[in-house]
């Protein structure tokens, strides 16, 4: 009896590139069903959110959303400012004559050494709030008496 060779066999690189097409594939499923299917879910949600608010008043423009504590929604129009919760109800408004930035500045600036560098509406623990974020801090304060409602280091 005559030794044999056994031959190995050998793949050709038609099956290389059909396994490297195969892998990318799968990648591509990974990456839309884990990365970007949350996000795609969460923007389908806002949309369904500003939609409803929208239906509620003709006239608001503006919207923005605002996490805190909880979600927000923030509108307005010629005359007031309106305030949204998640389920789009309406919390609260206020007139627009209220609106104040410069001086929620100023008192960010006076009282707690907070140099603005961006203002925006939000909603606090129980009341409308002014965000202002700048040297290295956040701070909200109240959207009508200008107290601070809460502070923290940013970076």
């Amino acid at each position: 009896m005559g030794l044999r060779h056994k031959r190995k066999k050998q793949h050709g690189t038609t099956t290389t590139i059909a396994l490297v097409i195969i892998l990318v594939l799968i990648l591509v499923l990974i990456w839309s069903e884990f990365i970007s299917g949350p996000n795609r879910v969460k923007e389908q949600i806002y949309a369904q959110r500003i939609e409803k608010i929208e239906k509620k008043n003709k006239d608001i423009q503006g919207i923005s959303e605002h996490v805190f504590e909880y979600t927000t929604y923030q509108g307005y129009d010629d005359t007031t400012l309106y305030w949204y919760n998640a389920k789009s109800k309406l919390i609260t408004t206020r007139d627009m004559d209220t609106l104040n930035y410069k001086k929620a500045k100023r008192i960010a600036k006076k009282n707690y050494k907070i140099n603005c560098d961006s203002i925006v509406l939000g909603y606090g623990y129980n009341n409308p709030v002014y965000e202002i974020r700048g040297s290295k801090k956040l701070i909200l304060l109240d959207y009508d008496s200008f107290e601070r409602v809460y502070e923290r280091e940013t970076q």
